[in-house]
């Protein structure tokens, strides 16, 4: 399950909800879990809002939405949260009847369905001229990334206005974003490793006129290494594919029975992993998008040689220079051949390259001391340069993309008629959890803290002017593990980032600070036998070490 917020003028309500699993479309309907007796669950069945209750409790929650789920009524609402849980197969519930259906509609008269929290939001906008904002939250794998296309769909269908091209180019922006940010996990085929925010601007009276997206915290550590299991971003094997069965492979210096560092293939070559006809389609389906929004095709191609030469960067190596005696540390590039085709592939100078990555350079009063890196460093920096281009290429291409769908003229300035909608990280728990995942729980963490102002915090005001009793309303405040986080100086964050300016921290330093320094009922000392030096935050959604 995840969640979705909703915004508008003068108060604010949450809706929670989960679409299917891409990665799951090709699943038979026979799949659908079995139907329990429906005289004993009628009740159950015909209860779309849960705020209608009696009684709401968690295990009546859960057993209204099990029900529901058994008999494929994935949408529940409970007052203006939209709660739905991926059914991980493709149900028949967004085609055009429906979208038709959705549009322009009361929320009472019509089964729960995230088209109706499309329709509300852009309704909410038009009518109260105040921008709207859909947040999307839930568990890696809950189904926000398909969500959120089918809000960005709906969204789309309800501003028509005749600019059939701006469409087309918004509905392409997901898909293509999921190619270049989206990953394999042990958790979720399909799963986003970047947050994305996506504002759509419209008219005064509902039209769509562009758009911009911005994008947070990708992860880019995912270039260089990935856990067992796990793979690098999508859009490196859909590339190789195309490319393979397109036949321009050496064009960027590829050999289908290679293997490369930075794509783990558990020793099978690039033939056999990689060039599947699914990886094939997406390629084409990546071109297309890049064609419909805009993109040139000099600088798709560009695009590639980027993400070609990122590949090969990672196939450097270094050994000890033992030409210099006196200079043990120095290291050489050992294979330079493939250092001439990232710097080929990247239109810069071999030495050059060379020279970044096997010395690093400082300026002290006007003066440049040059100083070798040993083989470790040279492969540190190697790798952080593979990272620091994706970064900028990801950049780049949002960049471009907001460019391209520029809003128009007509719209005023100052204008209140917008609709943001954000598909961030779901929150994580692996077996070894990275920088990345405290990063991803945090942003989780603040999401459950919002939800926690809106729905009771705010709420509980209202009762108290009203003077409606509270005795039995409790709710767990999750501030403190916030604070935990974010506090200066002594907040796990600071702590960090004083640790990290010492030449000489390591891992087991920092840990050690954090078990000295930091004193919450969220933070744990894990125990005496962990062979790595760690920590656990107790998180509202459960124990992360």
């Amino acid at each position: 399950m995840n969640l979705m917020d909703n915004q508008y003028q003068g108060r604010d309500g949450i809706m929670d909800e989960a679409g299917n699993d891409k990665d799951q479309e090709n699943m038979s309907s026979s799949s659908a879990p079995q139907k329990k007796d429906p005289q004993c669950n009628k009740v159950m069945l015909r209860v779309d809002n849960l705020a209608e209750l009696g009684s709401l409790t968690e295990d009546i929650i859960l057993s209204h939405l099990l029900e529901r789920y058994l008999n494929n009524q994935i949408y529940t609402y409970i007052g203006d949260i939209l709660i739905a849980i991926n059914p991980l197969q493709t149900l028949n519930l967004y085609g055009p009847e429906h979208s038709k259906l959705y549009k322009n509609s009361h929320k009472s008269t019509l089964p729960p369905h995230i088209f109706m929290v499309a329709d509300m939001t852009h309704q909410a906008m038009i009518h109260n001229k105040y921008p709207q904002c859909c947040l999307i939250s839930g568990e890696s794998g809950s189904g926000k990334t398909v969500s959120a296309d089918y809000l960005v769909r709906h969204l789309a269908e309800l501003g028509k206005a005749g600019n059939r091209t701006l469409e087309e180019k918004i509905l392409q922006v997901n898909p293509l974003m999921e190619a270049l940010g989206n990953a394999q996990t042990v958790i979720n085929e399909n799963s986003s490793r970047f947050g994305k925010y996506l504002e759509l601007h419209f008219t005064s009276n509902g039209a769509l006129i562009g758009g911009v997206l911005s994008e947070y915290l990708l992860e880019k550590s995912r270039v260089v290494s990935q856990s067992s299991g796990e793979r690098n971003f999508h859009i490196f094997y859909y590339m190789i594919a195309g490319l393979a069965y397109n036949k321009k492979l050496e064009k960027y210096s590829f050999k289908l029975y290679s293997q490369h560092n930075y794509l783990q293939t558990g020793g099978r070559n690039l033939q056999d992993l990689v060039c599947t006809l699914g990886n094939r389609r997406k390629f084409e389906e990546v071109q297309r998008c890049f064609d419909i929004i805009g993109f040139s095709h000099e600088e798709v191609s560009q695009l590639f040689s980027v993400l070609a030469a990122i590949i090969h960067l990672g196939d450097i190596r270094f050994t000890e220079d033992e030409s210099v005696s006196h200079l043990s540390d120095k290291s050489m590039v050992s294979n330079p051949q493939v250092l001439l085709i990232v710097s080929s592939l990247l239109g810069i100078n071999a030495v050059e390259l060379r020279d970044a990555l096997t010395t690093n350079s400082n300026v002290t009063r006007g003066e440049t001391i040059v100083r070798n890196n040993s083989v470790d460093h040279a492969v540190d920096y190697r790798d952080g340069m593979a990272k620091a281009l994706y970064g900028k290429l990801f950049s780049w291409i949002v960049h471009r993309i907001n460019a391209l769908l520029k809003t128009d003229r007509r719209r005023p300035v100052g204008n209140d008629y917008r609709i943001g909608i954000l598909d961030i990280f779901g929150f994580e728990n692996f077996k070894r959890n990275s920088f990345e995942q405290l990063c991803i729980n945090i942003a989780n963490e603040q999401i459950q803290f919002y939800f926690n102002q809106q729905i009771f915090s705010w709420e509980l005001e209202e009762y108290r002017v009203e003077g409606i009793s509270l005795e039995r309303i409790t709710f767990t405040d999750n501030r403190p593990v916030l604070d935990m986080f974010l506090q200066k100086p002594i907040g796990i964050l600071a702590l960090l980032d004083e640790e990290s300016r010492f030449p000489k921290a390591t891992d087991s330093s920092l840990v050690e600070k954090f078990h000295k320094n930091i004193e919450s009922p969220h933070y744990e000392r894990p125990k005496e036998n962990d062979v790595y030096p760690s920590f656990v935050i107790s998180h509202y959604a459960g124990r992360v070490s």
